[in-house]
Parts: C-alpha cells; sequence; structure tokens
C-alpha cells in the first residue's frame, strides 16, 4: 500500500536508498524486506512482469513493511492506473521527452480535480471498497510518489521547466539511457554525459527538487550524496545474485 513514512522521508530530504526488483519473485521481495532497504522498483519497463506477478509482489511487499515504486514500461494511462489499483506506493515514469509529456502522465496518477486516475473503490488500494472513498481519493493524491525520469537530452535541456511542474516527487537520473541519447550508448562516464548529469543535479538543488539516480557501487553513492542527490537505485536482485556467484566462485578457484 501507499507507504506515507517514504513521501515523508523524500519531503525532509533524508536519504533513501532502494533497488531494482527484476526477477519477478516475491520471495526476492520478502528477503530483501530485512535488509534495510527504503524502497524496490519493480521494473516491469525492463524485465518480465505481468499483471499477477505485480499483484503478489506488492502483497509481499506489504507483509515486509517495504514501500514499492513500479517503473512502468510507458507512461500511458492504462498502464499506470493498473499499478496503482494494486498498492503500489509511487510509479517512475521512463520514455517521456517533452515537459508537456511529463505534465501529462502526472495527471494520470492523480485523482480529480488534481488529474484524471480513473476512479474504482473496489481494488487492491482501496481495501476492496473497506476505506471512505473521500478519504482514500486524498491521501492517494497527498501520498503517492511519482518519479520521473531525465533519461534524453530532450528532457536534461528542459530541466528547469520540468522543475516548475507541480507533484513531482523524484527526479532521477539515468545515465546509461541518457548516454545513448548523446550518441555515446554505455558511456556515462565521458565528460559531456557527466557534464549533463552535474547540470541536473544543480539545477535540483537550485530548485529544491529531490534528484535520484542509478549507481552501481558505494563510492558512486558518496559521490552523488555529496553533490545533493538524495534518491538512489543501488543495482538489482539480479546484480547482487551475480555479484555474490562471481565472488564465490573466484574464491574457490
Amino acid at each position: 500500500m501507499i507507504s506515507k513514512e517514504l513521501k515523508e522521508k523524500i519531503r525532509s530530504g533524508e536519504i533513501v536508498i532502494g533497488t531494482f526488483l527484476k526477477l519477478g519473485s516475491p520471495t526476492v521481495v520478502e528477503i530483501l524486506g530485512a535488509s534495510g532497504l527504503d524502497f524496490i522498483i519493480v521494473d516491469t519497463e525492463h524485465a518480465p512482469c505481468d499483471q499477477i506477478q505485480l499483484e503478489n509482489i506488492i502483497r509481499a511487499s506489504d507483509c515486509v513493511k517495504l514501500p514499492i515504486i513500479v517503473r512502468v514500461p510507458v507512461a500511458e494511462d492504462s498502464i499506470i492506473v493498473k499499478a496503482l489499483d494494486l498498492g503500489a506506493s509511487g510509479i517512475q515514469l521512463p520514455g517521456l521527452v517533452t515537459v508537456e509529456a511529463v505534465s501529462d502522465a502526472i495527471k494520470a496518477t492523480k485523482y480529480a480535480p488534481k488529474g484524471r486516475r480513473g476512479l474504482s473503490f473496489t481494488q487492491r488500494s482501496a481495501n476492496y471498497g473497506k476505506i471512505d472513498k473521500d478519504e482514500y481519493m486524498s491521501y492517494s493524491n497527498e501520498h503517492l510518489i511519482n518519479v520521473v525520469h531525465i533519461e534524453n537530452k530532450f528532457m536534461a535541456e528542459n530541466i528547469e521547466k520540468i522543475c516548475e511542474l507541480p507533484d513531482i516527487d523524484v527526479i532521477f537520473i539515468g545515465p546509461i539511457d541518457l548516454s545513448q541519447s548523446f550518441g555515446h550508448p554505455g558511456n556515462p562516464s565521458l565528460p559531456e554525459i557527466q557534464a549533463t548529469i552535474l547540470n541536473i543535479i544543480k539545477v535540483c538543488n537550485e530548485y529544491n527538487r529531490t534528484c535520484g539516480i542509478f549507481v552501481n557501487t558505494p563510492d558512486e553513492v558518496k559521490k552523488y550524496r555529496e553533490l545533493g542527490v538524495r534518491y538512489f537505485a543501488f543495482g538489482s536482485d539480479i546484480g547482487f545474485l551475480l555479484k555474490g556467484v562471481n565472488s564465490l566462485i573466484s574464491s574457490i578457484k
């Protein structure tokens, strides 16, 4: 269900650290629930995950009190509303290329008068109709978390305008996709890409907006934390598994 606590941490400027869930397993969610992570991003863009899987993943996350953000494959109303109706704490919106598209996508996450989210009171997020309707809509509009990807040059060039939009909780930098947009796929360490990343962080700080980024090492967390980043997506469940196995086999051989 929606995590008021995670939203409050983000609003207050606390450091929050999560990871991507790509295996689509509720068991993995239960295991990660004991890790001390602040949230998990279920990756329905790049990893296989149908609606039944997502429902069980969110149900498992509720059991271990680990907030779930769902990265949708595309920012379309029908996809966004299904993830939210299942009880996700937030939505991560990829693939947007204009300020207008960002504003429009955000409206799909909010009930009227803030937006146009499809209205139903019998779904899981409303406890199957057991919550007062007005209380449910107000709580959802207030505490749902919206994360917007900055993963192409068009979004990067319009970062000031994006920072001016309401109802965005995290502006999230995707270094790998950003490098591809600039014609250097898979090379985010190049000076041009790093300069763009630093500018995004700088503008977010100027507008007092929470900035997030994908990282793979503790050193990257330290680097970007000192620059003002507060929301970190650290690796993935697959990455953790692979790293552990590789380390074990290397030590044995």
